[in-house]
């Protein structure tokens, strides 16, 4: 699988030097906050739940939590551990014979913590695109800005250079898929979730009563 990747390991580091040449302290500053928010999809699983507990944007907030979900499944507990792709940063190590010509040419810049996990794809962009897409899906008042926010957390990844072009790209595609997988179970499950919860909120204001 390796060999696949090391087909575009050319672009992706065309794509990284390119980056290089735009950095500056106000772009490593304002990219280096937007990829933090999305540490452990923090960002995200705060906005379906902030929306999911108002009845107006129940159904959205609940797409939002169970593409999340899917995307951890999917992404985080298989698709990483298959393609197990060294990060940028531990590509050279990985192989320094095969990848001598990386190690010359690529320096990592040390803007944030380097994370352990496998590279590919990028987590911070499916969570991003799945929360994004299905709440669109679902409201497109909320989804359009989140969709944009879910843009420019992409590239903070390759800002940051934790992730190659490439699995960013990856992590839009796995993230929209993830979001149209939740919005079936969204169809099948929500009638049943909005209605429990309304039983439940009927019987605490009739306790207080």
């Amino acid at each position: 699988m390796q060999n696949l990747f090391d087909s575009f390991l050319s672009f992706d580091l065309s794509v990284f030097q390119w980056i290089q040449s735009i950095h500056n302290d106000f772009l490593d500053a304002v990219l280096v906050g937007i990829t933090t928010l999305g540490n452990a999809g923090a960002i995200f699983i705060v906005l379906g739940l902030g929306l999911f507990i108002t009845k107006k944007y129940r159904k959205a907030g609940f797409a939002v939590i169970v593409a999340l979900l899917v995307m951890l499944i999917c992404n985080d507990l298989f698709l990483k551990e298959f393609f197990a792709r060294p990060r940028p940063f531990n590509l050279f190590d990985s192989d320094p014979e095969k990848y001598a010509e990386w190690g010359r040419a690529y320096i990592y810049p040390e803007l944030v913590h380097k994370p352990s996990s496998y590279s590919f794809p990028s987590g911070h962009t499916s969570s991003a695109f799945a929360a994004a897409i299905a709440l669109l899906w679902h409201n497109r008042k909320w989804g359009v800005p989140v969709t944009v926010f879910a843009a420019l957390m992409g590239f903070s990844r390759i800002y940051v250079e934790v992730h190659y072009c490439t699995d960013v790209i990856a992590g839009v595609v796995s993230g929209a898929i993830c979001a149209l997988i939740a919005v079936l179970i969204v169809k099948i499950l929500f009638p049943v979730v909005d209605k429990g919860i309304d039983k439940l909120s009927h019987k605490i204001k009739k306790k207080k009563s």
